[in-house]
Protein backbone atom coordinates (compact mmCIF):
# COMPACT_ATOMS: atom_id res chain seq x y z
CA UNK A 1 0.00 0.00 0.00
CA UNK A 2 1.39 3.11 -1.36
CA UNK A 3 2.58 6.05 1.57
CA UNK A 4 1.83 9.78 1.63
CA UNK A 5 3.75 12.19 3.36
CA UNK A 6 2.87 15.11 5.62
CA UNK A 7 4.30 18.88 3.85
CA UNK A 8 6.97 18.53 5.86
CA UNK A 9 8.91 15.72 5.74
CA UNK A 10 8.98 13.09 8.77
CA UNK A 11 4.78 11.71 9.71
CA UNK A 12 3.77 9.24 6.50
CA UNK A 13 0.38 7.90 6.47
CA UNK A 14 -1.19 5.24 4.84
CA UNK A 15 -4.31 5.92 2.80
CA UNK A 16 -6.81 4.06 4.78
CA UNK A 17 -6.54 6.85 7.35
CA UNK A 18 -9.32 9.86 6.64
CA UNK A 19 -7.33 12.26 7.86
CA UNK A 20 -3.30 12.85 9.16
CA UNK A 21 -2.82 12.09 12.57
CA UNK A 22 -2.25 15.29 14.99
CA UNK A 23 0.32 15.65 17.52
CA UNK A 24 1.23 18.64 19.66
CA UNK A 25 4.05 20.38 17.89
CA UNK A 26 6.08 22.67 20.78
CA UNK A 27 8.91 24.61 19.29
CA UNK A 28 11.35 25.42 21.60
CA UNK A 29 14.23 27.67 21.78
CA UNK A 30 17.63 25.75 22.35
CA UNK A 31 20.02 26.78 25.31
CA UNK A 32 20.63 26.72 29.01
CA UNK A 33 17.16 28.59 29.70
CA UNK A 34 14.76 26.77 26.81
CA UNK A 35 11.82 28.80 26.09
CA UNK A 36 8.76 27.76 24.68
CA UNK A 37 8.39 29.56 21.36
CA UNK A 38 4.89 27.99 19.89
CA UNK A 39 2.81 25.18 20.77
CA UNK A 40 -0.31 24.16 18.41
CA UNK A 41 -1.76 20.86 16.82
CA UNK A 42 0.40 19.80 13.59
CA UNK A 43 0.21 17.25 11.02
CA UNK A 44 3.76 17.74 9.78
CA UNK A 45 6.82 17.27 11.69
CA UNK A 46 10.02 19.64 10.57
CA UNK A 47 13.34 18.13 10.28
CA UNK A 48 16.65 18.82 11.80
CA UNK A 49 18.40 21.54 9.49
CA UNK A 50 14.82 22.76 7.92
CA UNK A 51 13.63 26.42 8.78
CA UNK A 52 10.36 27.12 10.51
CA UNK A 53 8.55 30.29 10.38
CA UNK A 54 6.82 31.51 13.59
CA UNK A 55 4.10 34.00 13.21
CA UNK A 56 2.42 36.18 15.42
CA UNK A 57 -1.56 36.14 14.71
CA UNK A 58 -4.11 38.49 16.65
CA UNK A 59 -7.71 36.97 16.90
CA UNK A 60 -9.00 37.53 13.61
CA UNK A 61 -6.09 35.07 12.18
CA UNK A 62 -4.44 38.39 10.40
CA UNK A 63 -0.44 38.34 11.15
CA UNK A 64 0.21 41.13 13.83
CA UNK A 65 3.80 40.94 13.98
CA UNK A 66 6.54 39.92 11.43
CA UNK A 67 7.28 36.67 11.22
CA UNK A 68 10.95 35.21 12.59
CA UNK A 69 12.49 32.34 11.40
CA UNK A 70 14.40 29.33 13.44
CA UNK A 71 16.69 26.42 12.45
CA UNK A 72 15.65 23.38 13.55
CA UNK A 73 18.72 21.85 15.71
CA UNK A 74 16.93 18.70 17.27
CA UNK A 75 13.55 16.86 17.06
CA UNK A 76 12.41 14.55 19.79
CA UNK A 77 8.85 12.39 19.62
CA UNK A 78 7.85 11.91 22.43
CA UNK A 79 7.08 8.02 22.40
CA UNK A 80 5.29 5.81 24.97
CA UNK A 81 7.36 2.68 25.82
CA UNK A 82 5.96 -0.96 26.24
CA UNK A 83 5.56 -0.41 30.21
CA UNK A 84 2.94 2.46 29.31
CA UNK A 85 -0.97 1.79 30.49
CA UNK A 86 -3.24 1.01 27.70
CA UNK A 87 -5.56 4.74 26.96
CA UNK A 88 -9.11 4.64 28.87
CA UNK A 89 -10.86 5.28 25.51
CA UNK A 90 -9.23 2.09 23.89
CA UNK A 91 -7.31 3.93 21.27
CA UNK A 92 -3.86 2.54 20.37
CA UNK A 93 -0.89 4.53 22.03
CA UNK A 94 0.78 6.75 20.04
CA UNK A 95 2.63 9.33 19.68
CA UNK A 96 0.93 12.73 21.09
CA UNK A 97 3.90 15.13 21.81
CA UNK A 98 6.96 16.39 19.22
CA UNK A 99 8.98 18.81 20.84
CA UNK A 100 11.57 20.79 18.22
CA UNK A 101 14.31 22.77 19.43
CA UNK A 102 15.62 25.77 17.46
CA UNK A 103 17.97 28.62 17.19
CA UNK A 104 17.51 31.84 15.68
CA UNK A 105 18.73 31.34 11.87
CA UNK A 106 21.24 33.75 11.77
CA UNK A 107 22.32 32.89 8.24
CA UNK A 108 19.27 33.89 6.13
CA UNK A 109 19.64 37.67 7.54
CA UNK A 110 23.49 38.72 6.41
CA UNK A 111 23.36 41.19 8.59
CA UNK A 112 22.70 38.89 11.60
CA UNK A 113 25.46 36.37 9.83
CA UNK A 114 28.07 39.06 9.43
CA UNK A 115 27.42 40.34 14.01
CA UNK A 116 27.61 36.96 14.83
CA UNK A 117 30.98 36.05 12.74
CA UNK A 118 32.34 39.35 14.49
CA UNK A 119 31.40 38.39 17.89
CA UNK A 120 33.30 35.13 17.53
CA UNK A 121 35.95 36.56 16.20
CA UNK A 122 36.24 38.93 18.71
CA UNK A 123 36.05 35.72 21.47
CA UNK A 124 39.02 33.79 20.06
CA UNK A 125 41.15 36.99 21.05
Amino acid sequence: MPTLCSPLTGLSLTPRFSRAAMVTLRIVRHGRNEQVLAECLSTAIPARGEVVQLDTLDASGEQSRPSTLWRVVSVTLHVPSLASAAPRDGSRLSVKLVEVAVLPDVALVPDFEAAAAQILSESKM
